[in-house]
């Protein structure tokens, strides 16, 4: 099996809408911000508007497996991280049939080949899968995770990430 990330570009607007829309409906479990959808069955639109274009620290990309698209993954620079961290994990999501099978896990690793220092993402605090799926890739890295309580749900994670250790 072939993992690769590339980067989102204009083109990829409908994709990008679509593989948020359903990575939304999963968070609707741990958020109730998507209680409800839009008339045209979106729960939040407005998330790859503010995206698009590109640039400005936002690094969006398409998860492909043997070429076909199957998720989403996006990093920030220092601007959108908490304080004390170069890199942000902001969002990360896998299409079900894509789950289980060390995609995500390489995925996150390619993101994050060229950008060593500290990193950061916030999770659901009820989101156990999520949190379990952070916290064995951090470990797997050779690094600890500190974990701090972070905004309304949210559990703020921290670790380091060494060149070469990706």
């Amino acid at each position: 099996m072939d993992v690769r990330i590339r980067p989102a570009e204009a083109r990829d607007r409908t994709l990008l809408m679509n593989l948020f829309n359903l990575y939304q409906n999963e968070l609707g479990a741990y958020c109730e911000d998507f209680g409800s959808i839009d008339e045209n069955g979106y729960f939040a639109v407005r998330t790859v508007d503010d995206i698009l274009p590109f640039g400005d620290g936002v690094f969006p990309y398409i998860i492909l497996t043997d070429g076909a698209p199957c998720g989403l993954i996006m990093v920030t620079d220092a601007r959108y991280a908490l304080p004390g961290c170069n890199w942000c994990f902001q969002e990360l999501y896998l299409i079900r049939a894509a789950r289980g099978r060390g995609i995500a896990q390489a995925a996150a690793s390619l993101a994050m080949n060229g950008r060593p220092g500290r990193w950061c993402l916030s999770v659901y605090r009820r989101n156990q899968p999520a949190r379990a799926f952070w916290e064995r890739l951090i470990a797997a890295r050779g690094t600890e995770c500190e974990e701090r309580p972070g905004e309304d749900d949210m559990l703020d994670l921290t670790f380091t990430a060494k060149e070469g250790s990706l």
